[in-house]
């Protein structure tokens, strides 16, 4: 896409005078044009195939088919940067992340009226995802079967395993968490990148989805083996002290939330060289210098690598920094894990 082509835009909403409004939003926006408008899930599938737009723009709550089956279709017929926008609570969260699972790129809340006073921080949200997720190369990704490479590691026990990921991120954390496996011997603290009001939807999905207990934290919280903690919404996550996670409140000043820098530096404060660390597809630099730390406290650091990755940005730059060990594709990160562990032992049980 050329720098000074527009962006081209698909918006799919069902409500005429929210389609207007959204319309207005974005016509307003120099760099954005709109393609074109679709009130269903199939009608959102057909115009993509026939205008080709940059990115579409979506509501999650849809007739005929929802956002999550328009977003299947779209991804399976032809590849397209997707992000989805949801005013809703409950079950079309939980179906917007599922469409993160099947391939869309974001999900944001939906700007309302200009009475609300959230309304436009939404709406400058929406057309900043918008612009950043339309130079994402989309493509259904089949990555080969290959033997897993032999990790070298010096025997010694783990006691923590740290995780972050941005874009693409909930599809890759799925496949990681899953192949761990449910017995899976050491407690997971995670910094995914999620628009504030939709951490608990985004609990829920994974919980549902994967063989081991999600828990979103909301206070000091002793961590268990076998456990997964996010933060709740516009927190970072932290560990306080040994087997104890906290939660941080974010700030204007923070570039992400919740950051994964500051999740991975704590870890490798109290963990050292007992602690695992892995890095996943995402926009941006966050969590480079975080693992940097963790991998010169003698941490064990693993990176996705560039062929799987939906964005290339935050492996990269930990990659860069020297702060990634061994990079690997996403369906051979999880046994990696698994045989370093299976080496050294897990060490999470409390002493």
């Amino acid at each position: 896409m050329s720098i000074k082509e527009p962006i081209r835009v698909l918006l799919v909403e069902d409500s005429p005078s929210q389609l207007q409004l959204l319309r207005s939003y974005l016509e307003a926006t120099p760099d954005l044009v709109v393609v074109g408008t679709a009130i269903n899930g199939r009608d959102a599938v057909q115009s993509t195939l026939r205008l080709h737009p940059h990115v579409v723009a979506m509501d999650i709550h849809l007739p005929v088919f929802d956002g999550y089956e328009a977003t299947r279709q779209i991804m399976q017929q032809r590849p397209t940067p997707i992000v989805l926008f949801s005013s809703s609570t409950g079950d079309a969260e939980q179906r917007a992340m599922a469409a993160l699972a099947a391939g869309a790129l974001a999900v944001v809340r939906k700007p309302s009226g200009p009475v609300d006073p959230a309304s436009a921080a939404d709406r400058d949200h929406l057309i900043r995802t918008l612009r950043l997720m339309a130079g994402v190369k989309v493509v259904t990704r089949h990555p080969p079967r290959m033997t897993p490479k032999q990790i070298d590691q010096a025997n010694k026990e783990y006691a923590i395993l740290a995780i972050a990921a941005s874009t693409g991120g909930p599809a890759a954390l799925q496949t990681i968490l899953r192949d761990l496996g449910s017995s899976f011997p050491l407690p997971i603290v995670i910094a995914q990148h999620v628009t504030s009001g939709f951490m608990r939807a985004f609990a829920d999905w994974l919980a549902s989805t994967i063989p081991l207990s999600v828990h979103v934290v909301e206070q000091e919280t002793p961590i268990l083996p076998g456990h997964v903690y996010l933060p709740c919404d516009d927190h970072h996550l932290e560990i306080v002290r040994q087997h104890v996670v906290t939660i941080k409140r974010s700030t204007p000043h923070d570039r992400y939330c919740p950051s994964a820098d500051h999740l991975f530096s704590s870890v490798a404060h109290h963990y050292g060289s007992r602690a695992i660390g892995v890095i996943l597809t995402g926009m941006g630099d966050d969590g480079a210098q975080g693992l940097l730390e963790l991998a010169r406290a003698g941490g064990t650091t693993f990176g996705q690598d560039e062929a799987s990755c939906v964005v290339y940005g935050m492996p990269k730059m930990a990659k860069v920094r020297g702060a990634v060990h061994h990079e690997l594709p996403l369906e051979q990160l999880g046994m990696a894990v698994s045989a370093v562990l299976g080496k050294g032992g897990g060490g999470g049980e409390r002493k």
